[in-house]
């Protein structure tokens, strides 16, 4: 069966998707908070996995 409310969260976000302002990637989900120097910005998946991977 389909799911009718699939995405509906998140698509509430402003500029949900966009390019990642650090690997250059287009058209990606900008979902997850990076820090750096004080300043927080919404970074891809993939960019937040190597930035937490530790």
């Amino acid at each position: 069966m389909s799911k009718p409310n699939r995405g509906r969260n998140i698509k509430k976000v402003a500029n949900w998707r966009g390019t990642c302002p650090l690997c250059d990637r287009k058209r990606v989900k900008l979902l997850w908070p990076y820090t750096k120097d004080g300043d927080t910005i919404n970074v891809c998946k993939i960019c937040y996995a190597h930035q937490n991977k530790a």
